[in-house]
């Protein structure tokens, strides 16, 4: 019996049944991140829950040991105060949560049209329900210590139209450097004019400024050139002005969207505090989760883990209190990891469902 040639290539059934084992361990590595981040976010909903509800036992106590019938009244007035600002859910207004939801939902299509943008930018052709599934998926992937997963899921899921590996790379890239950049110009632009410790006045202003200046079309083709490898993209046209309208149109578009979905979470939850103007608040949300997500990612850990919670405390800490601040913080942790695992599942069945058709697929503009 001869033995094969350690060159000969990989048979079609096993090169299938590769393809199928490493979809089978991405799915189980990204499942158990998400299952992870979940229930650390859970943990300190119950910790921040079960801390309150200490506060008020040791204020009954308090008030068992005293005689003073004016102590008593205002000890009484602090227990129904803190009592009634506890995060339990049946205090929780669940149709601000539903309403958040379906903003934050909202707030993820936007970017998955930049995404497609920049494709068509480079020649390729993805149907736009084919990139809002690969964009969905993508996200879970960010849960993932180093967040390379957001591009191999996209990727892989962009193949499905025939896009090449590189086009979706550099593309993935600069839909999230845009995104990225849009956000912290947005909260630099607002952060300064709240009440909030002056290093992070500072932090929002130089991140917004080294932020935006990249978005620039000659600095974003260099960019571009830098992470994909390719010196030939520093003097690419199609990275031009419309790609640099449109990054900017989207991204704006999507942290509105999510700015609003942040505002209802902090409307659900309870508090005794007096809360600034909708206007006011709506301004202050979109600043302070804008900022947490940027310098979540800037840290390239899980999903931001533990970075958001101290941006979102610091920025809340006068106008909403700390404890708000952090129960809005992971309330928007838990929401949003809830809501991207149920669209990226969307986007999975979508495409496990989807019948292509290469002639389905849109001609390739000319020029961008």
């Amino acid at each position: 019996m001869s033995t094969p040639e350690l060159s000969e290539p990989v048979s079609r059934p096993t090169r299938k049944r590769i393809i199928q084992i490493t979809k089978a361990a991405l799915a189980v590595v990204v499942s158990v991140a998400l299952a992870f981040a979940a229930a650390e976010s859970i943990q300190q909903w119950q910790d921040e829950q079960q801390r309150m509800e200490q506060a008020v036992q040791q204020l009954r106590q308090q008030l068992a040991q005293t005689t003073s019938p004016a102590k008593q009244t205002e000890l009484e007035a602090e227990i129904a105060r803190l009592d009634s600002s506890i995060p339990r859910l049946a205090n929780l207004d669940w149709s601000l949560i539903g309403l958040a939801s379906i903003l934050y939902a909202a707030g993820l299509i936007p970017n998955a049209l930049l995404l497609r943008r920049a494709l068509l930018a480079f020649g390729q052709r993805p149907r736009r329900r084919t990139a809002i599934a690969a964009h969905l998926i993508g996200h879970v992937g960010k849960y993932v210590p180093g967040k390379a997963m957001v591009v191999v899921l996209r990727v892989g899921a962009l193949r499905r139209d025939e896009v090449a590996s590189v086009p979706a790379t550099i593309s993935i890239f600069l839909e999230t450097f845009l995104m990225m950049a849009v956000g912290a110009a947005v909260a630099g632009a607002i952060v300064v004019w709240l009440p909030v410790p002056l290093w992070i006045s500072i932090a929002s202003i130089a991140i917004a400024v080294f932020a935006s200046l990249p978005t620039l079309p000659p600095v974003l083709r260099i960019a571009a050139a830098k992470v994909s490898h390719l010196k030939s993209i520093a003097d690419d046209p199609r990275i031009g002005t419309r790609l640099f309208v449109a990054g900017w149109g989207w991204s704006l578009l999507a942290w509105i969207l999510i700015g609003a979905s942040f505002t209802a979470l902090v409307l659900a939850i309870p508090t005794a505090r007096q809360l600034p103007t909708l206007m006011q608040l709506y301004a202050t949300s979109t600043a302070a989760i804008a900022l947490a997500i940027v310098i979540g990612f800037a840290s390239l850990l899980p999903g931001g883990a533990g970075i958001r919670e101290l941006v979102l405390t610091t920025i809340y800490s006068v106008s909403l209190g700390t404890a708000h601040g952090l129960l809005a913080a992971i309330a928007a942790r838990i929401v949003f990891l809830l809501v991207e695992a149920l669209l990226a599942l969307a986007g999975w069945w979508w495409l496990r469902h989807d019948r292509l058709s290469t002639a389905s697929l849109p001609p390739a503009p000319t020029s961008s």
